[in-house]
Order: C-alpha cells, then sequence, then structure tokens
C-alpha cells in the first residue's frame, strides 16, 4: 500500500468464480459476462467452471486478461443494438485455440497469434481452455483509419508487424500490474501509436473508399451526439446540421443500430442508467431524466424499464443498498476500479 508522496499503482477491476460452488461457477460467469456477450455453454463435462477476469483501463482502452475453461459464446444483433459498444479487440491466447466465426470470416486462431474482430458485428467463438490477453480499442481513436483497421480484422495478424503488436499485448499484460498511475499515459501512447503503425500501415489490405467515407462519416456523427445528448433539439434534423449529412445518408448510416432516433434514446438511457447507478450521484431521478430530454416520467421510466429490465427506482435502491441491478453488476466498493463493462461504455 502506497503511503503519502508514494506514487499509487495502477488498479484492475477483477471477478473470479473460484470461490463459488462448483454448480453455480458457470451462471456466475455467464451473468458477468452478459452485458457483453452471450456464454452459452462449458465444453468440459465436470461441474466446476473456475474463471478469472482483471481488467486495466488506459483511456480510450481497455486490457482485459481471462483465464477460463473451454467454452462456447456469442454476441447477438440484439447485443449490438443494445449496447451499441463497437470497439475493436486484438486478442493473443497464450495457450488454447479459439475458432471465431461472424459474417465476415471464421478463422482458428492458434495461440500465441494475434487476431483481430469488431463489436460492431455479430460473432460467435469456441475456445479451448485458455489463458486469453484481448485489448478492446475504441473506434473515436482512429476515425480516419477505421476501415483500414477494419480490413485488416477477422485473420490472423501473422506477418512481422502483426506479431510485434502482438509481443506488446503480452508484454502490456505483464507490466501493468507493476506500473504506476504517473506511467498510464506513456504507456497508452505508445500502445496507440503500435496500433496505428501496425494495422493500417502500408502493408493493411487496401479498403474500399467509399466505406472508409461511410465509416469516418458515422464515428464523426456519434461523437457529435455523445458533445449533444443533453440537448433538447438533438434529433435527425439537427445531427444533419452538425454533421454536414443529408437525412438519406444520416438514416443509412444508422439502419444497422435500429435507426438513428434509437441510437439517440439508447445513448440517452445508457448515460442515465450510469448515473443513477452512481451512488454518489445524489440528483433526483427526474432531474437526471430531464437533463438528458425525458421529461414525462412515465415514458422514461417505461423505456427505462425495457431497456435494461429493471425500473429506474429499483436501479437507485439497489445501488445504494450496495446490492447492483439488474442493469449492472454489483456496485464497488468505494475506491475500487469501475467494472468491466463500465470501462467499455465509457471509452
Amino acid at each position: 500500500m502506497a503511503t503519502a508522496g508514494e506514487p499509487r499503482l495502477l488498479r484492475a477491476a477483477a471477478f473470479s468464480t473460484e470461490g463459488l460452488p462448483p454448480e453455480r461457477q458457470f451462471a456466475a460467469w455467464r451473468d458477468q459476462c452478459a452485458a457483453l456477450v452471450e456464454m452459452i455453454a462449458p465444453l468440459s463435462s465436470g461441474p466446476g467452471f473456475a474463471a478469472a477476469h482483471q481488467v486495466w483501463d488506459l483511456g480510450g482502452m481497455a486490457l482485459s486478461r481471462v483465464r477460463a475453461p473451454a467454452a462456447t459464446w456469442r454476441r447477438t444483433a440484439a447485443q449490438i443494438r443494445r449496447d451499441s459498444i463497437d470497439h475493436w479487440v486484438i486478442g493473443i491466447s497464450r495457450g488454447g485455440e479459439q475458432v471465431l466465426r461472424s459474417a465476415n470470416g471464421c478463422g482458428t486462431v492458434p495461440a500465441g497469434i494475434p487476431y483481430g474482430f469488431s463489436l460492431n458485428e455479430p460473432i460467435e467463438g469456441r475456445r479451448e481452455d485458455m489463458d486469453w490477453i484481448a485489448l478492446f480499442v475504441s473506434r473515436d481513436l482512429f476515425p480516419e483509419r477505421a476501415h483500414a483497421i477494419d480490413a485488416a480484422l477477422h485473420a490472423p495478424l501473422d506477418g512481422p508487424l502483426g506479431r510485434l503488436l502482438g509481443t506488446h499485448i503480452e508484454q502490456l499484460a505483464m507490466q501493468l500490474p507493476r506500473m504506476t498511475e504517473a506511467d498510464l499515459p506513456h504507456a497508452a501512447a505508445a500502445t496507440r501509436a503500435l496500433i496505428g503503425a501496425c494495422m493500417s500501415g502500408p502493408t493493411a489490405p487496401l479498403h474500399d473508399a467509399a466505406q472508409q467515407v461511410e465509416g469516418t462519416r458515422l464515428a464523426r456523427i456519434k461523437a457529435i451526439i455523445r458533445r449533444n445528448i443533453a440537448s433538447p433539439s438533438l434529433g435527425p434534423r439537427r445531427l444533419c446540421q452538425l454533421g454536414e449529412v443529408s437525412r438519406s445518408q444520416l438514416y443509412r448510416l444508422f439502419t444497422p443500430l435500429g435507426g438513428v432516433a434509437r441510437y439517440i434514446q439508447a445513448e440517452r438511457l445508457r448515460q442515465a442508467e450510469r448515473a443513477i447507478a452512481d451512488p454518489a450521484d445524489r440528483r433526483d431521478i427526474a432531474r437526471i431524466a430531464e437533463g438528458l430530454g425525458f421529461y414525462d416520467a412515465s415514458s422514461f421510466s417505461r423505456a427505462f424499464r425495457r431497456e435494461f429490465g429493471i425500473t429506474p427506482r429499483d436501479l437507485r435502491a439497489a445501488a445504494q443498498a450496495g446490492l447492483g441491478g439488474t442493469a449492472r453488476p454489483p456496485a464497488a466498493m468505494p475506491g475500487a476500479p469501475p467494472a468491466f463493462t463500465e470501462i467499455l461504455r465509457r471509452m
């Protein structure tokens, strides 16, 4: 424990099933992962599922380390519409293969070889017992290179630059527990530079220029929505003005996400959920809702329950009691690092 004046070590958000009865371990792991992916079934015949997870917040990126038995999992279109998390994932297994399948490709990922995929499309996987390190990267970090990076996904990154990136990710996982908070900005900057060089440099596959323009435009409009989320006038007309796009372009961009109006409402509900579940936020629920453009309490409560499976009032009560709620894992102890899904949501 650091004393006054000493550098503070980075802290990881952590979860483990190892202290639970064997028959409850897989269900607990499934619940832990449910906000991002659906764990389908374990592939071992025994009752236990001893798994552990650590994640470090790198600011626009997150590094995750998972040790878990063999299992199958998937991320569905419904989950993507619900959470709108579209980060890239660059993973490397330190032991055990993984098979990944999406509309854009299917491949076996051998141990020791990095592999990239995106959370903005449905994907399913089957993995062996593994020690898996994954770097989650926000698209906002590379708005001009998004489609070049997308074009490098869904295949083992087995060239010299890909292996260089994989080695860096492995070393980062080893060194983060020893790093201080002062080290973090430098480590994050080095990681961003390496991603830019290794995944969108001159050796990256060619990609369609029109798709690149569309992807850049979508990333820019998502950022505009986040900056203006509290504005009562935020809607298609205002977004067309701010994003300098036509209404037809705007609707086409957001069709895969359920439509622009749906995306705006979902983003507002996510921000409301974070505020209501934060024990340090003492604002009335009605005030939080009004600040995000929900002026009718009954309509807000119904929309919130449809989105998260819990009422705003029940979530507030659970958060204040330290019990968590259906919408998020149990509240962390004061001073503890934020939970994994919370880190991804705010990237």
